[in-house]
C-alpha cells in the first residue's frame, strides 16, 4: 500500500439532509449512535495501512478539520492540503484566510488538490466519499487493480434492479472489464452499481483531467472522467463489494438505515468515536423493546421501542419514543410522544415508518 494515495471526497453541503446539516458539515452528522459518516472511510484507511489520506472539502472545512486531527491523527497520516501548513501551526485565522477556487464538481476537487496528490511515491490514487457506510479492507482491491494493470478499478455492489435508478450502473463484460457505466440510468439494463470507491493510475487520471478541463464538460467523474476513459478503451475492472454498503444522500436513506440498524437486519461494525458510544447496548425489556441506547438511560422511567438513543440525548421522564432516532443534544420533554422521526438540536423530521428512502 506504499504507492497508494487515498482522497477523501467531502465537498458537499448535505441539503438534502435537512436539519441534520444546519449546524455541522455533512460528514460530521452522527450515525449508528457510535460515530459521524466520516469514521466509516477513516477506519477502513486505518484498517487497510493506506500510508497517508488526503482530505478534500470546500465546505465547514475548520470543524471538519479539527475532529480529524483529536480523533484520527494518530492512526491515519492525514494531509488537509492548502490547509496543511495553518493546520500544523495551529492558526485559526490562518485557516479562516484561505480562499480556494470554486468547485462545479467531483472532479474539479482532484484537479484542484494535484499539489497534494502528486506525491512522487504516489503511483494511484484511491477516491472515497465522506458520507458512504460500510466496512471494507482496501488491500485486496489494491492488489487486484495491480495485478490487471487496469488504468481504473472501480468498487461494485449487486442490489435489486428497481432501485439500481438511484446509483450509477455499470456493466462488465465476462472478464469482468468495464463496459458501461450510466449515471442514475431510467431504464436500468444491469443489477450492479458504482459504490464510488474508485482507484485511479495516478498519471492516466491527470491525463485524462487535463484534457477535459479545456473542453466544456461538467467537472465529475461520474459523469466525465469515467466516460471519457471508456470510451477512448482504457482498461477498466470492477471489485465486488458484498458485504453492507450504503449511500447516505437522503434524510429518508439516513432514517431507514437506522431502522435496520435497530432491527439488527444491517451487519457491520460502526466505529467508536462519540462521547458514550462505548456505553451503548440493545435493550429489551418491559419498557424498552429492541432498543439502542446508553446504558446509563436504561434506569430512567420512560418508554421506547424500535428505536436508537446516542449518547448525549436527554430524555425525561414519561416520555415515549417509537421507531425514532434521537441524536446528541436532542431532548425530548416529560410525557412527549414521539413516533417515526429523527430528531436533532436543530430541529425534527417526522417519516413515514417502513417507507423507502
Amino acid at each position: 500500500m506504499d504507492t497508494l494515495i487515498a482522497a477523501i471526497l467531502a465537498g458537499g453541503k448535505g441539503e438534502r439532509l435537512g436539519h441534520l446539516t444546519l449546524a455541522c458539515p455533512k460528514p460530521l452528522v452522527p450515525y449508528a449512535g457510535s460515530c459521524r459518516m466520516i469514521d466509516f472511510s477513516l477506519q477502513n484507511c486505518q484498517m487497510s495501512n493506506v500510508r497517508e489520506v488526503l482530505l478534500m472539502s470546500k465546505h465547514m472545512e475548520i470543524p471538519l478539520i479539527r475532529y480529524m486531527q483529536e480523533q484520527w491523527s494518530d492512526r491515519v497520516a492525514l494531509n488537509f492540503g492548502p490547509y496543511q501548513t495553518a493546520v500544523q501551526s495551529k492558526s485559526c485565522n490562518a485557516m479562516q484566510d484561505i480562499h480556494r477556487p470554486d468547485e462545479r464538481g467531483t472532479a474539479d476537487a482532484l484537479l484542484y488538490n494535484r499539489p497534494y496528490l502528486d506525491q512522487s511515491w504516489a503511483q494511484d490514487i484511491l477516491v472515497l466519499h465522506s458520507d458512504h457506510i460500510y466496512n471494507f479492507n482496501y488491500r485486496p482491491m489494491y492488489a487486484h487493480h495491480q495485478a490487471t494493470g487496469a488504468a481504473l478499478t472501480i468498487g461494485y455492489q449487486r442490489i435489486p434492479r428497481k432501485y439500481v435508478k438511484l446509483f450509477g450502473m455499470v456493466q462488465f463484460d465476462d472478464d469482468g472489464n468495464l463496459t458501461k457505466f450510466v449515471e442514475k440510468p431510467s431504464n436500468p439494463t444491469s443489477d450492479c452499481v458504482f459504490t464510488a470507491v474508485a482507484i485511479f493510475n495516478k498519471e492516466i487520471m491527470y491525463a485524462y483531467l487535463d484534457d477535459l478541463s479545456k473542453s466544456d464538460w461538467r467537472h465529475d467523474i461520474s459523469f466525465d472522467l469515467i466516460p471519457a476513459m471508456i470510451e477512448n478503451s482504457e482498461k477498466i475492472v470492477g471489485y465486488p463489494f458484498k458485504d453492507y454498503w450504503e449511500d447516505i444522500g437522503t434524510i429518508e436513506r439516513y432514517y431507514n438505515a437506522h431502522l435496520r440498524l435497530i432491527d439488527n437486519t444491517n451487519l457491520m461494525c460502526p466505529p467508536v468515536t462519540l462521547d458514550g458510544a462505548d456505553t451503548l447496548t440493545r435493550v429489551n425489556t418491559s419498557r424498552h423493546q429492541n432498543v439502542m441506547m446508553p446504558k446509563a438511560l436504561m434506569a430512567k422511567d420512560f418508554r421506547a421501542k424500535h428505536a436508537l438513543i446516542f449518547p448525549g440525548a436527554e430524555i425525561a421522564e414519561g416520555v415515549t419514543v417509537e421507531h425514532t432516532v434521537v441524536l446528541p443534544g436532542a431532548t425530548l420533554n416529560a410525557g412527549e410522544t414521539v413516533c417515526g422521526a429523527i430528531i436533532s438540536p436543530n430541529g425534527r423530521t417526522v417519516m413515514e415508518v417502513g417507507s423507502n428512502g
